[in-house]
């Protein structure tokens, strides 16, 4: 995913083609997230594995999420629930990039105890690793989406209005 890469050319590509007045939701789906609030151990390196992968995305593809106005970036990997600030560009909320959801809660075992918070993480709006469930987007129009949160047994856990003005009629 380097710059000049195969596949960030066509990831830059695929982003430009889009047409926003027929497409006025840009959302990127990925399976290891861009930002991530906890560490998980690795009990076969007996290690802490940190958001290393993260900061290379970030440092790589960020800058196309935000020039294309991504709108919302849905990720797993990680057996927990997270949401951002909305806006989140270089680390800065309200600054002109996606919301980020990390939904990897599907049924595998969550993360519980083998996981730790990193400390000082700011743009997390919303965590939680000991519920399954699933995220459900509801579009109604051109410049206002519906995020929940759902767990296995139907609560809403979790929920956000995203609203964008692109201009689109």
């Amino acid at each position: 995913m380097t710059r000049g890469s195969a596949q960030y050319t066509w990831l830059e590509s695929d982003l430009a083609s889009v047409n926003r007045t027929l497409t006025p939701w840009l959302v990127i789906e990925m399976h290891r997230p861009m930002y991530v609030t906890e560490v998980v151990y690795d009990n076969e390196t007996k290690s802490w594995q940190g958001p290393i992968v993260a900061e290379g995305m970030q440092d790589e593809i960020e800058d196309l999420l935000y020039t294309y106005q991504v709108d919302v970036v849905l990720s797993g990997h990680y057996h927990s629930y997270l949401r951002t600030c909305d806006g989140l560009y270089l680390h800065k909320c309200d600054n002109g990039g996606p919301l980020y959801f990390t939904v990897g809660t599907g049924g595998a075992p969550l993360n519980g105890n083998g996981t730790t918070i990193l400390q000082g993480e700011h743009y997390t709006e919303h965590f939680s690793k000991e519920h399954w469930g699933v995220g459900r987007a509801t579009v109604f129009n051109a410049s206002s989406m519906h995020w929940e949160f759902i767990e296995v047994e139907g609560n809403v856990l979790d929920e956000v209005w995203i609203t964008r003005d692109r201009g689109v009629n």
